[in-house]
């Protein structure tokens, strides 16, 4: 992928410790087997080495793949019989996470925006009592939000909007023709246009 730079990979080593053993011991064991001088092996960069409590030592290193099989190599010479490992290969994602967050915002620039808090909006229309989606600015202010009754043409009018939402049409163009394509007309059995549709709508509101 072009935003993937470089040619070098991440590698995670969990150093777990032996807890058989006590500090003193394996600390000897390292310095007898050169420990310190030969991990990691040369052209291997340490990005972070860290303790943590429990586990052992985690050791990340930023390394060409070349260098792969000497950084394994190393670990079984000077790491075994002192701590257990396991090694999980990665790479930077920090470009990628940007250019995905970039493209999701660009994604749902029309799309409505989340209801803060786990509350749900009942419209009590197009189906009775059952969640809806706050309106998306497209004159449903009162039809979203209203408390009447909804007949079945309402109701059958909210159930294909919310198919439509539900599709990414956000557009007032869009909305008109999607509901001209399944066939819902006007309340006056015509087709929706950009000009009748926020009169239509703000009429059923009241």
């Amino acid at each position: 992928m072009d935003d993937i730079q470089g040619d070098n990979i991440v590698l995670t080593v969990f150093l777990r410790h032996d807890q058989s053993q006590t500090l003193d011991q394996f600390q000897t064991k390292l310095d007898d087997r050169g420990w310190w001088e030969n991990f990691p092996p040369r052209g291997v960069e340490v990005l972070s080495w860290n303790v943590v409590m429990g586990i052992g030592q985690i050791v990340t290193l930023k390394l060409p793949p070349a260098k792969l099989q000497a950084v394994n190599v190393a670990l079984e010479k000077y790491a075994w019989g002192v701590f257990s490992t396991e090694a999980y290969v990665s790479y930077d994602f920090m470009n990628v996470r940007e250019r995905l967050a970039r493209e999701s915002k660009t994604r749902n620039s029309g799309a409505v925006e989340p209801v803060s808090g786990d509350t749900a909006i009942n419209s009590g229309a197009g189906g009775g009592n059952h969640p809806r989606q706050p309106h998306n600015g497209l004159f449903l202010q009162q039809w979203q939000a209203g408390t009447g009754e909804a007949g079945i043409y309402e109701m059958a009018l909210g159930d294909a909007l919310e198919k439509i939402f539900g599709r990414g049409v956000h557009d007032l163009l869009g909305v008109a023709d999607s509901l001209n394509e399944m066939g819902i007309k006007t309340p006056q059995g015509e087709d929706w246009t950009v000009e009748n549709y926020p009169e239509i709508m703000e009429g059923l509101g009241r």
